[in-house]
This record gives C-alpha cells, sequence and structure tokens, in this order.
C-alpha cells in the first residue's frame, strides 16, 4: 500500500488509450495483515486499500481486530497496534461490505488477490481478476530458496521486485 514514487519515469506504461467508461471497469486492491494465534500464523485484515484506473484513492481504512494480534508483520505491511486500535479503525464487517459494493462487477487487479480475498471472507468471478502474481510474463523460474512446494516451472515474483522493474518505483522501503 506504501508507495514511494521517487522514480516515476516509466517506459512500460501501454500505449492505448482507454475510455473513461472503460476504465472504470478496473479497480486495484491491496490487504495488509496481522498475524493471530501461534507465531502469528492465521491471518487477519488490518488494512485495505482500493484505487481506480487513474490511482485515484476509492477506500483506504485501517481494520479492527478483535483477537490478539501476536505478530504485526510490520516490517513488510507497516502495521502497527496503534493503527488497529484507533478511533478511525473501522469494524471487518464493515469494510467487507464496503468491499464487495466497491469491487462489484468490476475487474479487480491486485498480487496474490487470493490471499486478499481469503482474509476478506470474499470470492469475485475468475474472469474479472488480474493478479500479477500468476501473470506469467511477470513470473520466474524458481532459484533454491523460493517457496515451491509443487515443483513448479514458474514462482511469483514479489511485488517488490515487480514494482520496480516493471513500474521503476520503490515500494516496501
Amino acid at each position: 500500500i506504501v508507495v514511494n514514487d521517487s522514480n516515476t519515469s516509466n517506459s512500460n506504461q501501454p500505449s492505448a488509450t482507454l475510455t473513461p467508461e472503460e476504465k472504470s471497469r478496473y479497480i486495484a486492491l491491496d490487504a495488509e495483515m496481522v498475524g493471530i494465534g501461534p507465531s502469528g500464523s492465521y491471518s487477519r485484515l488490518a488494512r485495505i486499500a482500493l484505487i481506480d484506473y487513474d490511482g485515484n484513492t476509492l477506500y483506504d481504512t485501517m481494520v479492527r481486530v478483535e483477537e490478539r494480534v501476536t505478530d504485526y508483520r510490520t516490517f513488510v505491511s507497516g502495521i502497527t497496534e496503534a493503527d488497529i486500535t484507533s478511533d478511525r479503525a473501522v469494524s471487518f464487517d464493515v469494510v467487507q461490505s464496503t468491499v464487495r459494493q466497491l469491487i462489484h462487477n468490476k475487474i479487480v487487479v491486485g498480487h496474490g488477490l487470493k490471499n486478499d480475498f481469503k482474509v476478506l471472507g470474499l470470492s469475485h468471478p475468475w474472469y474479472d481478476i488480474r493478479d500479477t502474481a500468476k501473470y506469467e510474463p511477470f513470473m520466474k523460474v524458481p532459484e533454491p530458496q523460493d517457496y515451491n512446494p509443487n515443483n513448479a516451472t514458474l514462482v511469483p515474483k514479489k511485488l517488490r521486485i515487480l514494482a520496480k522493474d516493471k513500474l521503476g518505483l520503490d515500494i516496501q522501503v
């Protein structure tokens, strides 16, 4: 969710111009999670952000976590205890309902969307999902240190690497 756009020059942007109606069909989604349970092994939604095709924020909120958090995963997400206990944090039910409405009949773009939809308790039609983690031209041949339980010939690149390679952006700094 946090982007440092100090280098915004981009030769990889599509040259096609979409109409406002076409642009309105796309929405990007990113969820940040914290861990609950032993060693933080179970994920709970802590922040959700949705943006439109042009990068305008449609929804960005912290989410109250009712269970005891055992791993804030701050090094990845930037989430702290204060974020999810503040008066600004919204209940999970409100967030789930709002996101459901916002993504209805939209093409959802994101990275690792399976995890985001799972933590949201939502599903979305497969034909309206564009997951950069599953898009083969963005994937890589696995290295020995990569998590690859199914011995796949291609594995997802980390979002941090994709953002740098494709957009020239430094994220998760």
